[in-house]
């Protein structure tokens, strides 16, 4: 029934059933014996199934929207979970055969009711045994389709796409979220980027549902008009309106009958209703919806059996492949930029032009921490490549990427021909210009890294085919002045077995510190590029051994700093080209942070510290 749906999908514009919760407590039932409603009163759920399918609702939903373990244990329900949701698609399939209607069966699958750390107490791990627990039964029961409704946060709704699909890959599943006025969820959530994110994790259909018609159809117009994707969209009787101590909706049959055109003109797929909404609601809808060809469906391969020439494969432009080619058998420099503020990156350029000059191999592009507004750093990667004819390394941080979102912009990297990475979870946005919410992260560098090493294989994380396969060069980060050195080291083990190719450090202060590191990773065998980052002063110093992460400044170092008063920054560059000295002859090259303020000083750094006759001095005089 699973390609039935589909299928059917693409012939025509489907119209669901309305809201179940609405009508069984216009009824007399209490909020908390919703569920319980299957078992106890299954003539009931069965009369509003048909109430529906005789209003000419071609879908139809399970009465299971709150029936997952969490919600079902609020009314002391937990172990009646499988019974229930066997006899809510049970009574659904007895609806449907006593209309004699062709009509799908979808089950409803509503949010936990309950946040996911650092807000509330549940794990990811939790959410996902929680979905697959119902999803299982549904499925088994044989729903012909899932529907997961009413979520307010992506990272939830992502999740249960996720659940469904470890249950079956084959059965149809429907994504819809909750969406505020301003076109996001109540946990910041953009409409297109989660839709296109749910769509991207393999939903078959996304959409929105549980708000009035005419703020639906405000927040969604402009996807719905642009995409390609199958939409769906239930809104409510309007605005719920709390009157005499009941909830009233007043928008009428006719208003929704209106709306429901609308959506259809705009192109969506299916319509239906949510709260409020009732048989009358969708027999007016029916009116403007059934026997609608769909403004969009699914894209089918058409393979050619005649003699038309085939489409050109896409491909990138020729792009410097210097850092590629001596990574490991020559020594090599990287040097660390930030992507400008604007979209004026003439400077940038130029300096860059210089540093090529200087016998840099590659460019670093840092993901600058913080909500700070900067150009996008795959755009930058990509304008250092064409017009500055550098290689560049784009640090690719998980930080506030969705699982989605990674693949599609690795994706994008492979077309532009960015194919150098370094593969970082991201520092928090704790800070910058932009009011947000704390960091939130789908996937760790580790996997990040596995999923690049997939895309390297021509399958993404979840197995999907993407034709021809890329060809990046992963690295990852290991900071040397770690706390606790041997648990950086378990994750940079980790790391190297995802596939990473080489590896780069934070900046190198404390040369003991660095010999134990290289001892313990001998057994790699990859590249090493060592973190070089010249002090600007005594402060500075300071600032980096007791305030950031990851940084330890032997405090002989720091002495020097103290003592030379006046020209610290020149003690700075000094002991810079000092420690080069000393790690060049056990590290692939090097990966120079400069300070934001030494831009114009790093040439001439950079022909000193690489000069074969450079010696190391004494770091502790």
């Amino acid at each position: 029934m699973g390609t039935a749906f589909l299928d059917r999908l693409n012939r025509e514009v489907l119209l669901a059933d309305g809201a179940m919760g609405t009508l069984l407590l216009a009824r007399g039932v209490e909020p908390k014996a919703l569920m319980e409603q299957n078992l106890t009163r299954p003539e009931l759920i069965r009369e509003i199934h048909l109430e529906y399918i005789r209003a000419g609702a071609q879908v139809i939903e399970t009465n299971t929207f709150l029936a997952n373990r969490l919600r079902l244990a609020e009314y002391g329900l937990e172990s009646e979970l499988e019974a229930i949701n066997r006899a809510a698609v049970r009574i659904a399939r007895e609806a449907v055969r006593m209309s004699g209607e062709e009509v799908f069966v979808a089950g409803s699958v509503g949010p936990l009711g309950a946040l996911v750390k650092p807000y509330g107490n549940l794990t990811l791990t939790d959410l996902s045994a929680a979905y697959v627990e119902q999803i299982g039964i549904l499925v088994d029961e044989g729903v012909d389709v899932i529907i997961i409704e009413t979520h307010p946060s992506l990272l939830e709704a992502l999740e249960a796409v996720r659940a469904a699909r470890t249950v079956s890959p084959t059965t149809p599943v429907i994504a819809q979220m909750t969406f505020l006025e301003d076109g996001k969820s109540k946990f910041g959530d953009d409409l297109r980027r989660s839709l296109e994110a749910l769509a991207a994790a393999d939903a078959d259909v996304v959409g929105v549902n549980c708000s009035g018609p005419q703020m639906t159809y405000d927040i969604i117009y402009d996807f719905l008009t642009t995409t390609e994707l199958p939409v769906s969209i239930m809104p409510n009787a309007g605005v719920p309106q709390f009157i005499g101590g009941r909830t009233i909706y007043l928008s009428s049959p006719e208003y929704l009958r209106e709306y429901a055109r609308r959506f259809v003109e705009a192109g969506a797929n299916i319509l239906g209703g949510c709260c409020g909404t009732t048989p009358e609601h969708i027999r007016a809808m029916s009116a403007v919806v059934r026997g609608q060809v769909p403004r969009r469906v699914r894209q089918r391969v058409i393979v050619s059996v005649g003699g038309e020439e085939a489409p050109a494969a896409p491909s990138t432009a020729s792009l410097p492949t210097r850092f590629r080619e001596r990574l490991g058998r020559e020594f090599v420099v990287t040097v660390e930029v930030h992507p400008p503020r604007g979209v004026d990156y003439r400077a940038e350029i130029e300096m860059i032009r210089r540093l090529a000059r200087c016998g840099v191999d590659a460019v670093s592009i840092h993901d600058p921490p913080g909500a700070r507004v900067s150009l996008s750093g795959l755009v930058f990667a990509h304008v250092v490549q064409t017009q500055a004819g550098v290689e560049a390394i784009w640090h690719l941080s998980c930080r506030d990427r969705t699982l989605a979102m990674v693949h599609a912009e690795l994706l994008g990297a492979a077309v532009l021909g960015v194919r150098n990475i370094l593969a970082l979870t991201g520092e928090a946005a704790s800070v910058g210009e932009l009011p947000r919410a704390p960091s939130a992260h789908d996937v760790s560098a580790t996997g990040l890294v596995k999923i690049i090493e997939g895309l390297n294989r021509g399958r993404t994380l979840m197995g999907n085919d993407i034709g021809a396969p890329t060809d990046f060069r992963v690295g990852v980060l290991v900071q040397i002045g770690a706390d606790d050195l041997e648990a950086e080291l378990r994750k940079l083990e980790e790391r190297v077995q995802a596939g990473a190719h080489f590896i780069v450090t934070t900046p190198v202060f404390d040369l003991e510190r660095f010999d134990v590191f290289v001892k313990h990773i001998a057994a790699f065998r990859l590249p090493i590029l060592v973190g070089v980052l010249p002090l600007k002063s005594a402060r500075h110093a300071e600032f980096l051994h007791h305030e950031v992460p990851g940084i330890a400044i032997p405090e002989a170092i720091r002495r020097r700093l103290h003592r030379a008063q006046g020209d610290e920054a020149t003690e700075g560059l000094r002991i810079a080209r000092e420690l080069i000295a000393a790690l060049r002859p056990h590290v692939a090259g090097l990966h120079v942070i400069p300070p934001a303020e030494r831009w114009d000083a790093l040439p001439d750094f950079l022909r000193t510290c690489l000069s074969q006759e450079s010696a190391a001095g004494s770091l502790g005089a």
